[in-house]
């Protein structure tokens, strides 16, 4: 298996899983009992997501893609009880996610909003989440290095290469941020969570 990931390409695998993600998600969307089993799949990342940047009820966060399940926000506000402002540029999945969220009894911790990240304001955030699949990410990673809280942290899920190193093709965010850590989620294959912070200039 460790030869086969070396000889893929990162950049097509990339696509390749931002295309499953959406797709299973509209899929799942009216499925309770496979909804359930999306929310596990999300449970130990979301976990490790806490502990990298020390999410605490206190935080102000913001999560950019939320897509059509909005499991992130949902898992963040059933374990800490947190605030979230989540925002996707479909409006079909805005309306799927708050059709979603109408069944969980959160809509007071999570609000859902149709937003674009190249232009929606981020400087009132301490937290700010951004989902694998979400586009043109160097455009939106600069803008939110501009924009963001001095003391804010961003939190950038990616594909990794298969030893779970940061791939070639997302290293230019070493230009807009300093790399704090990096949380490989095992339960979820290739899959990394990078914690960065604002550069100070």
């Amino acid at each position: 298996m460790q030869k086969i990931g070396i000889k893929l390409d990162p950049n097509k695998l990339k696509k390749f899983n931002d295309l499953g993600f959406i797709f299973i998600e509209k899929f799942i969307i009216n499925l309770d009992k496979l909804y359930s089993l999306y929310l596990d799949f999300y449970d130990l990342m979301i976990e490790n997501e806490i502990t990298l940047a020390d999410i605490s009820k206190k935080k102000n966060i913001l999560h950019i893609g939320c897509g059509s399940i909005p499991s992130t926000s949902i898992l963040l506000v059933k374990k800490i009880g947190v605030q979230v402002t989540a925002i996707d540029r479909n409006p079909r999945s805005v309306d799927h996610a708050r059709l979603c969220l109408s069944k969980t009894g959160f809509s007071d911790k999570i609000q859902i909003l149709y937003g674009d990240a190249k232009t929606f304001p981020v400087d009132n955030f301490d937290i700010i989440i951004i989902s694998l699949g979400v586009k043109p990410i160097e455009e939106i990673l600069k803008r939110i290095a501009k924009s963001m809280k001095d003391d804010a942290h961003v939190i950038f899920r990616t594909s990794s290469l298969p030893n779970g190193e940061i791939a070639k093709n997302d290293l230019f965010i070493k230009d807009f941020f300093n790399i704090e850590k990096v949380v490989e989620q095992k339960k979820n294959a290739l899959l990394i969570s990078i914690l960065l912070s604002k550069r100070k200039t």
